[in-house]
């Protein structure tokens, strides 16, 4: 999804990529972002529903 990061997100969202680089190190959090970039969303939501714990809005749904 190529769509132009909303100007109040890119601080978030600077922050989390700092995260993310810094726990799997740059070569690794590349190559997981190369991964991604290559899911449709339905195999996206798939994965995130294997590994992410429940939120409890969601856990609600269930």
């Amino acid at each position: 999804m190529d769509a132009p990061l909303p100007r109040a997100e890119r601080g978030d969202v600077d922050r989390i990529t700092a995260a993310a680089k810094a726990a799997l190190g740059q070569a690794a959090f590349a190559e997981a972002f190369r991964r991604g970039a290559t899911l449709s969303p339905e195999e996206a939501a798939l994965i995130a529903t294997k590994v992410l714990p429940p939120t409890p809005s969601s856990a609600e749904d269930v």
